[in-house]
């Protein structure tokens, strides 16, 4: 057949020898053709159901700096709203009190009124009753509205004071009874008979009465 193409195609035997000792190089060049391979059986296997298994969630990748200080600081800010209540208002500021000291001089005087006063509530008498009043009333002494006081002025000499003493213990009486009443009864009726004005008889006899009622 070969032979029949190469004549086919126009070639000398020649050609022709020269071709088939060619192919045999080829052949021997390239070794004994191998067996087509079979296809290897395919290999089945049973498919199981994988565990269900917990993944470890993944780490989180670092935040920056800037990023923590600001969730620290949120962090913070929320745990100290927990912890505060609602309805608690923020301390009240102490206001700063300047209390001025007391000068040795105001202490000294407060020490003599306080001294002429107590000699005024123990003096006895009407001349020495009314020197003490004076005294007291050079110094600025202020005579309490008391009982006590006020029946102590009843005994002054000057009649002013005694019916100032009246008109006090006129409203003094209207809410307290009397503490001495016949000590009082007693000064109330010698106005009434030897003052001499008429203003003070007056006043005195009208205590005196209301007393008695």
């Amino acid at each position: 057949m070969s032979l029949a193409l190469g004549a086919a195609r126009g070639l000398t035997e020649k050609d022709m020898q020269r071709e088939r000792q060619r192919r045999a190089g080829q052949d021997e060049r390239r070794g004994p053709r191998r067996p087509a391979r079979t296809a290897p059986a395919p290999i089945v296997m049973a498919a199981r159901r994988p565990r269900s298994e917990v993944v470890p969630p993944s780490e989180p990748a670092p935040e920056p700096e800037s990023a923590q200080a600001g969730a620290v600081d949120d962090t913070e800010s929320r745990v100290t709203a927990a912890e505060t209540p609602p309805s608690a208002s923020p301390p009240a500021r102490r206001a700063a009190r300047i209390v001025a000291a007391a000068s040795p001089s105001a202490d000294a005087g407060r020490i003599e009124r306080e001294r002429l006063l107590a000699r005024f509530m123990a003096s006895q008498g009407r001349a020495m009753i009314s020197r003490a009043a004076d005294e007291c009333r050079r110094a600025g002494v202020e005579f309490p509205h008391e009982q006590a006081v006020q029946l102590q002025l009843l005994e002054h000499v000057d009649e002013g004071l005694a019916r100032g003493a009246i008109a006090a213990l006129g409203q003094i009486l209207a809410a307290e009874a009397p503490a001495k009443r016949p000590i009082l009864l007693q000064r109330l009726q010698r106005l009434e008979d030897a003052s001499d004005e008429e203003a003070t008889r007056t006043a005195a006899a009208e205590l005196r009465r209301s007393l008695r009622g």
